[in-house]
């Protein structure tokens, strides 16, 4: 019965397809993480304020690779100082439980039992430019990189992505294009998507790890931004 809970947690209304979307936008030199339904293709909000504080770390990197930990803002949006050839904001969401009175998470109180219960850690990566140390991961967590420039590509083409988690290739990952589901990741961590069109381009993946019997299990979430010729 767990797996089952598992595989329902991923791929139903609770997974990476449905979820409010993170992304982050520039501004000037730096960048500004939001969260919404901007980019999904879902209904919803366009952007949904969260608590600035759920921000545990942020990576700035050179088209060399080289990364930097910096401070991201303590107020809303949350800002990212650059410039970088590509960023990535680490955010803890806290804990969260789903009830047949719907989903609840941080600090509300529920008095119905709750059918499961997951703790949330997300990564944004936005790539802004390219060089020859950006086609690996830059963090430890669940991460989606492309191995290859990407900047160049048009509607139609293929864009190859690795998904890692502790820099290692991560199979069985769920991958999302848009908001919408395209497929798993294989044993070596890649899938093949098509790119559908110009503009803002947002790849989500997603993976849970049961945590101990009695307490929450572990969602991890990743998720991938770049802007393509319109």
């Amino acid at each position: 019965m767990r797996r089952v809970l598992l595989r329902l947690l991923l791929l139903g209304p609770l997974g990476v397809a449905q979820a409010h979307d993170y992304w982050l936008e520039p501004q000037g030199n730096d960048y500004l993480l939001y969260q919404g339904h901007r980019h999904s293709g879902h209904q919803g909000q366009d952007l949904v304020p969260y608590d600035p504080s759920i921000v545990t770390a942020a990576l700035c990197a050179n088209n060399l690779g080289s990364v930097q930990k910096v401070d991201p803002s303590k107020t809303y949006p949350a800002r990212v100082l650059g410039p970088c050839a590509a960023v990535v904001v680490e955010v803890d969401s806290g804990t969260w439980s789903h009830t047949h009175k719907g989903t609840h998470g941080g600090t509300e109180t529920e008095s119905a039992p709750a059918t499961r219960t997951w703790r949330a850690l997300e990564s944004v990566k936005r790539l802004n430019a390219w060089g020859p140390g950006l086609g690996r991961p830059l963090a430890q967590g669940l991460e989606i990189t492309s191995p290859k420039d990407p900047m160049g590509l048009a509607p139609g083409d293929k864009l190859r992505l690795l998904v890692t988690l502790g820099g290692r290739p991560k199979a069985g990952v769920s991958v999302a294009y848009d908001g919408d589901t395209r497929g798993v990741t294989g044993a070596n961590g890649l899938i093949n998507l098509k790119v559908r069109h110009g503009g803002t381009q947002l790849i989500a993946a997603s993976v849970l790890e049961p945590g101990p019997e009695g307490g929450p299990d572990l969602l991890r979430s990743a998720t991938l931004v770049l802007d393509l010729e319109p």
